[in-house]
């Protein structure tokens, strides 16, 4: 075989390669209405016994058959375990992610990230095992390198596409790459990166990048949480109060992981850990009955439990979630809403009543129909210290509202 030859079949070219296909991809799905098509595949489904089954998923099983048979010999405790955390981390991150999509688990546009980042983790990992480089080496260079060429993908997508930069895109590339490392050292090292044992704190904080588990550790940690802020903090505003916060609440989480190896720090933290769980339970007891008891400005209290900045969804039985911080919302979002729904949906609309935009008429009460109830859905803005009031009365007449609160 010749060098020309040689070249065509090496790691690192197909590593580059598939480089230039994660960064082409947006742009050919764009301008080739290949997104469409691929939400529309996603949804086809047959009928077994009156029950739609979707394609996606019949595909998959049909896989996961398939590799149980072939590779039966080769499954032990450890590769089990690996699948089990790779459809974990899947789960985790459809959770965290795109709340107001309304997507099902198994589309395709749900899973593209992960997927793709997952085959690149494994590409990287293949051109460098070739150098024989450090476990520890090879965790961190792939976990760069994503952040690099996410980063560089979204950049380049603001003047060709005429699209915005989406750090939570680069979040779920991300979360793509530490699903494909776990892949990599869980299923086809069948556990080696363990074989020094399962310690992960270090004495010393420049350890931590010499130990391959403490900083896979590190790594899953900070994409997790940056996957999460990215996802209440989609706006291009908030772009670099979301990176702040995430690099924020990851200090904070090594600074007690690193520091409680210690007995004194350990009982601090401990001390300060039960002490806080002990006052928020009391003033959930105490307030469990009383729905929003305070609202002003960025603060929000729900039956004791303080919110601040971020926008708020509560459920209809009274649970609730830290949500997109949007002003206007699609019709995406509007799909969602019913689907939440009973038969009442009070929006917030922020102190300055900036929010709660998107709707078909700007007025302050409004009927439209949901079409998964068939019925009717009133739909009521008010400013926010006025939005919780009838919050509260509704919920205390009985009734079941949802309400959206924007924290402007």
């Amino acid at each position: 075989m010749n060098n020309k030859l040689k070249f065509l079949f090496q790691p690192k070219t197909h590593w580059f390669l598939y480089i230039l296909l994660l960064i082409l991809t947006p742009f050919l799905l764009l301008q080739n209405y290949l997104q469409s098509f691929i939400g529309q595949m996603s949804v086809q489904a047959f009928e077994v016994f009156n029950i739609n089954f979707p394609y996606t998923v019949a595909i998959a099983l049909i896989i996961v058959i398939a590799l149980i048979i072939f590779l039966w010999k080769k499954f032990t405790s450890i590769r089990l375990i690996g699948w089990g955390v790779i459809l974990l981390l899947f789960w985790i991150g459809q959770k965290s992610t795109d709340y107001y999509f309304n997507h099902d688990f198994y589309e395709l546009q749900y899973n593209w990230h992960y997927f793709a980042y997952g085959i690149f983790a494994y590409l990287n990992y293949r051109r460098l095992s070739v150098k024989k480089v450090s476990p520890q080496k090879l965790i961190l260079n792939i976990y760069i390198y994503a952040i690099c060429i996410s980063t560089f993908d979204e950049a380049i997508q603001i003047p060709l596409s005429n699209r915005i930069f989406d750090l939570g895109d680069i979040a779920k590339d991300l979360w793509g790459t530490i699903i494909g490392l776990v892949f990599i050292f869980f299923i086809l090292e069948n556990g080696k990166i363990l074989k020094n044992g399962w310690k992960i704190r270090q004495k010393k904080t420049k350890d931590y990048i010499q130990n391959p588990l403490s900083l896979f550790l590190l790594e899953i940690v900070f994409a997790y949480i940056l996957m999460f802020i990215s996802s209440i903090l989609t706006d291009t505003k908030y772009l670099f109060p979301a990176i702040f916060i995430s690099i924020l609440i990851f200090l904070l989480f090594f600074f007690i992981f690193h520091l409680s190896q210690k007995k004194l720090y350990r009982y601090i933290f401990l001390t300060l850990f039960i002490s806080l769980i002990g006052v928020q339970g009391i003033y959930f007891f105490k307030y469990k009955n009383q729905n929003i008891i305070y609202n002003n400005n960025r603060l929000l209290i729900y039956k004791g439990i303080p919110i601040y900045y971020f926008d708020l969804l509560i459920h209809p039985d009274g649970m609730f979630r830290l949500v997109d911080k949007k002003e206007t919302f699609n019709k995406r979002d509007l799909q969602k809403f019913m689907n939440l729904s009973e038969n009442i949906l009070i929006i917030g609309s922020g102190e300055n009543n900036t929010g709660g935009r998107g709707f078909p008429k700007d007025t302050e009460s409004q009927f439209i129909y949901n079409n998964i109830t068939n019925s009717g859905l009133q739909i009521i803005k008010l400013e926010n210290k006025e939005a919780c009031k009838k919050f509260n009365q509704l919920r205390d007449e009985g009734k079941k509202p949802t309400l959206i609160l924007h924290n402007d």
